[in-house]
């Protein structure tokens, strides 16, 4: 308990800070606390671009029919599956999160999120309290009950994790009654609802998976979250053979590139005729999740038919499809992430990371010393390279021009975008500027730095573009290597802050608040440790802003806050932005129903938030996918 009260004290000293720096609104609409009681009054984003023959398709098709295999082309492999706490979530990771399972809500077309699992979420006056009241009679594929014990299970899993539990550390305690589960936070927490709709913890698993498992936290003697009890049962359960809740039931699973997860029809599921609400989902048959790295290669697997639909963040690869009569498109930006390049800037200690985890002195971020001679270290060494990399060429180039250049982590659409965030745009003139200064900073006339990257094929050739335009701008000064990183091992280096310059794509989410495990001090651990803060930079100002979005209901004050973070980043740094990702789903014409998906109540859910959708409600013309 002497951890979280001092997680309160921190997060109110915060929180006060950020109050007397901030504003007040007489404007009372709530815009990021959307669930079952409230509306959602800010901008709903960027919209989704259906390409106009899919609706045609449909309605020649004759509606959602029964039967047939989907072969899914991913893009990556993930590490450490599937259970929530420990599974290194890439976007393919939710591809087979949100097939073999559901979460607690639903992000929605008209704004915010609305219960999906839970059946109504309710805060007290101050948002220090929530309870969740869940759909009585689903069960998990094993016939284990999902209720209140199930939901405290779940999540207290993620809160006993080193993966998952910084995200979660404003929950102090979590208590179950039947079908209910109450949540009593550390300090106000108003988007709530909105974490458990989109992160990897929102997804619910059977809690007697989970406890089977040897890493299970419970099962971590001298620890805040172990059980005797957990601890007493038999361990040696498979945590790559996961038990959801979802649509589809998982049958088999094999690591690795060109790897397969294969799902079947789970019969009892709660949207189908056995269930609570006496639907037909899901229509599908199986589904198979294949991973195939290479774009280029993933593309012509669809073109062949080996695949019947792939994702892809390629935006020439979106182009080669746009245009073809033969593939169906849809196109979307909503929410999405950020491509750029994320800078290891480590450095001195960390009192908040300290104070959080009740340690008796700050805790130093470097303390073998990798990161000790990295000029990323340095602003100055951080904006000469930003005013080196033409954004504008690289979204040309390699992204057939059909992508938005970024200057922050929120895109158009969502709250904290500004047009101008004070990031440094191309400009060769203040670059040399800067890198007089980065010298100075760092008493090098050579400036080195390693530069990683995914080892597909288009992604290495994206990064060597901007290798070289640094070494136009400062020729014999910088030397920098490009290498290629095997994508399944390449977040666990980011975890561990085994870097100094990381190709990355990061930040998409519906609310700002999704980003304070990303950002936070408080996540921000010693390199060779885990962290959420990839980046490990400590910025105050960001954190008083994160914790005043969180802290109210008052859009404007939330409005305010988020772009404060966004004007800081420009200032200081912390990433190489270079382009807003667009998320194409191709398929071939016998795939239907994507985007369609709607809660029981009959709202529309968004149809792709940063490249995850459902397959839940897709089918196939006739009940053949191949056609």
């Amino acid at each position: 308990m002497g951890k979280l009260r001092t997680l309160l004290a921190l997060l109110l000293a915060f929180t006060l800070v950020a109050a007397a720096c901030g504003g007040g609104s007489d404007d009372s609409s709530d815009g990021g606390d959307d669930t079952d009681t409230t509306e959602n009054e800010e901008d709903s984003g960027p919209a989704t671009t259906v390409k106009a023959e899919t609706e045609e398709t449909d309605a020649a098709a004759g509606g959602p029919v029964r039967g047939g295999t989907i072969v899914y082309g991913m893009e990556a492999d993930s590490a450490n599956p599937w259970a929530p706490y420990r599974v290194s979530c890439a976007i393919s990771c939710y591809t087979v999160l949100q097939t073999v399972s559901d979460p607690l809500f639903q992000p929605v077309e008209s704004g915010g999120v609305k219960p999906y699992l839970a059946e109504s979420a309710e805060p007290n006056a101050d948002y220090t309290e929530w309870v969740f009241t869940i759909r009585d009679g689903i069960t998990f594929h094993d016939g284990t009950p999902l209720d209140g014990e199930a939901v405290a299970f779940n999540i207290n899993t993620c809160r006993g994790s080193g993966l998952t539990g910084p995200a979660l550390a404003n929950i102090g305690d979590i208590t179950a009654d039947g079908q209910t589960v109450t949540f009593t936070m550390n300090a106000p927490w108003v988007p709530f609802p909105e974490n458990l709709s989109i992160g990897q913890c929102a997804f619910m698993f059977s809690p007697t998976w989970l406890a089977s498992l040897d890493d299970v936290p419970f099962r971590n003697e001298g620890t805040a979250f172990y059980s005797e009890e957990v601890a007493a049962t038999p361990g040696g359960g498979d945590p790559a053979a996961p038990v959801g809740v979802g649509a589809f039931q998982f049958e088999s699973f094999s690591p690795g590139n060109a790897n397969k997860l294969i799902a079947t029809r789970y019969e009892d599921y709660w949207r189908g005729p056995n269930g609570i609400t006496g639907e037909e989902l899901p229509y599908l048959d199986q589904v198979e999740l294949v991973v195939a790295v290479d774009i280029a290669s993933r593309s012509d697997a669809l073109a062949s038919g080996e695949f019947d639909i792939i994702h892809t963040a390629n935006a020439d690869e979106i182009a080669r499809f746009t245009d073809d009569d033969g593939f169906s498109t849809i196109t979307a930006s909503d929410f999405g992430e950020t491509s750029h390049i994320l800078l290891n800037s480590a450095q001195g200690e960390n009192p908040t990371f300290s104070a959080i985890n009740g340690l008796d002195a700050p805790a130093p971020m470097d303390p073998e010393g990798s990161n000790a001679e990295s000029p990323l270290r340095f602003t100055s060494c951080r904006r000469a390279l930003a005013f080196a990399t033409d954004q504008q060429r690289i979204a040309d180039e390699r992204y057939a021009g059909i992508v938005e250049v970024a200057n922050g982590p929120f895109p158009p659409g969502a709250i904290g975008y500004l047009e101008d965030t004070g990031y440094p745009t191309y400009d060769l003139d203040a670059a040399a500027e800067e890198w007089t200064q980065c010298k100075a900073d760092t008493g090098k006339d050579l400036i080195q730095f390693t530069f990683n990257t995914t080892n597909d094929p288009f992604n290495v050739e994206t990064n060597t573009l901007i290798q070289s335009m640094w070494s136009e701008a400062f020729g014999d000064e910088i030397q920098t290597t490009v290498t290629p990183v095997e994508q399944g091992q390449y977040i666990g280096l980011a975890l561990t802050g085994t870097f100094e310059a990381f190709g990355w794509r990061n930040h998409g989410g519906i609310d700002p608040d999704n980003q304070f495990l990303w950002w936070f001090s408080g996540t921000s651990s010693p390199i060779g440790t885990l962290a959420l803060n990839f980046g490990r930079f400590q910025d105050p100002i960001i954190d008083q802003n994160l914790v005043a979005q969180r802290s109210t209901d008052d859009p404007a004050a939330r409005q305010a806050a988020a772009e404060a973070v966004n004007q800081q980043f420009g200032a200081e740094v912390y990433n190489l932005w270079t382009v807003w990702t667009l998320w194409g789903v191709i398929s071939n014409p016998n795939v239907q129903g994507l985007g369609t998906l709607e809660t029981p109540e009959g709202e529309a859910t968004r149809s792709i938030v940063s490249g995850r959708h459902y397959l839940t409600n897709m089918w196939c013309t006739e009940g053949d996918c191949q056609g």
